[in-house]
């Protein structure tokens, strides 16, 4: 129960910043406050604050390019995807492999 009230506060947060990426409304103070909280909130080692904190670092070296940092904001949202599906498998689709 702890570790989903630890995790709730990132995940909004985190959909939000990653939405605004994607919109180009992007705020230095909303991505700080993400890092911030993923810090505070979530152990070292998750997969969450780990994608955050990567958004983070990207963020501060790629703030006036809008295009990277809507392809920042896409990969967010599909690392909070696998952070609320963590059991979910990637779809095979080759017939080479799987016959």
């Amino acid at each position: 129960m702890t570790d989903t009230v630890n995790r709730m506060p990132v995940l909004f947060a985190a959909q939000a910043v990653a939405m605004s990426a994607r919109t180009d409304g992007l705020t230095a103070h909303a991505v700080e406050d993400l890092r911030v909280k993923a810090e505070e909130l979530l152990p070292k080692g998750d997969g969450l604050r780990l994608a955050v904190l990567s958004f983070a670092t990207q963020y501060e070296a790629w703030r006036r390019d809008l295009h990277a940092l809507r392809r920042f904001g896409e990969a967010l949202e599909r690392d909070i995807q696998t952070a609320l599906n963590p059991d979910r498998q990637p779809v095979r689709e080759r017939r080479d492999i799987d016959g």
